[in-house]
C-alpha cells in the first residue's frame, strides 16, 4: 500500500472506501480495508528506525482515511508497543501513536516503549498490555462500539502519553499557549473568513478559545479539556467551510467534529 493522495474521493462517496488500486483500496474490496472494518482492535507493534514511530505505520494509518468518515475507529481499542536500539526514542514513538489514536477518536488502552537493552524486563509489560487490549477487544465485541463523543475523547487522553489537551493548544495558537496569538483570533481580526456561516463559526471558535485557555491557566485541566470541545467543533467546520469544501466538494461529512453534539 502507498500514500494517501487527498483525491477525496472517500468523502464525497463515505462508504465506498478508497480508489486507489492496493490493498488499502480497491473500492472497499482491499484486504487490508476490510480487515480493518471487521476488526475490534487495533495492536501496533513496530521497530524505531529514526527517533519515532516508523515509517510503515504511518503509512498504515494514513491509509485509514476513508474509515475515519464512515466512523470505523470511533471507540475501537488501540494499543501500541515499539522497540528501539542504539540512542533509544521507543518514548517519542508510543508519543506518536497515542497521537494518531488520539486524531482518529481510537479508544488508546496503553503503549509499551521497548529498548533493546531492557528488552526481557518489557515482556511482562507487553503481556499486561495484550490482556487488556483483548479484554477490549471482547468488550468491543459483545457490547457494540461506543463511539467517544469529543469531550469524552479530550478527557479520555488526559495523562497519556500525547494528550490532546496540550497539543490542541500549542497547535492552535502557534506554540506560544496565548489567546492574542491564536490562528483563530488573527483571522478573526484580519477578515480571513468571508463565507457568512464560517464566519460566524469562528466567532464561535474564538469565544470557546478564550474560555478554555483561562481554564487551563488556572490549572483546571478537566474544565479546560471540555472546553477545547466546543473549540475543536468550531474550528474544524469554520474551517472546512471557509478552506476545505471548494476543493473537497461536498459537505463536511456528518461524522467529523459533528455540531449536533454542541
Amino acid at each position: 500500500y502507498g500514500p494517501c493522495t487527498s483525491c477525496f474521493s472517500c468523502i464525497r462517496n463515505i462508504g465506498s472506501g478508497c480508489v486507489l488500486d492496493d490493498d488499502w483500496g480497491r473500492k472497499g474490496e482491499g484486504i487490508l480495508y476490510k480487515a480493518f472494518k471487521r476488526a475490534n482492535a487495533l495492536l501496533m507493534v513496530d521497530p524505531v528506525h529514526g527517533w519515532g514511530m516508523c515509517a510503515a505505520s504511518y503509512l498504515f494509518i494514513e491509509r485509514m482515511y476513508p474509515t475515519f468518515f464512515e466512523g470505523t475507529p470511533y471507540g475501537m481499542p488501540y494499543a501500541a508497543v515499539s522497540c528501539a536500539s542504539n540512542q533509544g526514542f521507543q518514548y517519542k514513538a508510543i508519543e506518536e501513536h497515542c497521537k494518531q489514536a488520539a486524531a482518529h477518536a481510537f479508544k488508546f488502552i496503553g503503549g509499551v516503549p521497548v529498548h533493546a537493552a531492557y528488552i526481557d524486563k518489557a515482556r511482562p509489560k507487553v503481556s499486561e498490555l495484550a490482556v487488556r487490549l483483548s479484554m477490549a477487544a471482547l468488550e468491543d465485541e459483545r457490547e457494540g462500539r461506543k463511539k467517544l463523543t469529543d469531550e469524552e475523547l479530550f478527557l479520555h487522553y488526559l495523562g497519556t502519553p500525547w494528550e490532546i489537551l496540550e497539543g490542541y493548544l500549542k497547535n492552535i495558537t502557534d506554540l506560544t499557549m496565548k489567546y492574542e496569538d491564536s490562528i483563530p483570533v488573527n483571522a478573526l481580526k484580519e477578515g480571513t473568513f468571508t463565507i457568512p456561516e464560517a464566519h460566524e463559526l469562528l466567532e464561535k471558535t474564538c469565544q470557546h478559545l478564550k474560555k478554555a485557555i483561562e481554564l487551563y491557566n488556572q490549572g483546571d485541566r478537566e474544565a479546560s479539556a471540555s472546553e477545547f470541545t466546543m473549540v475543536a467543533k468550531y474550528w474544524t467546520n469554520a474551517t472546512y467551510t471557509q478552506l476545505c469544501a471548494s476543493y473537497v466538494k461536498t459537505e463536511i461529512p456528518k461524522t467529523y467534529r459533528p455540531l449536533d453534539e454542541a
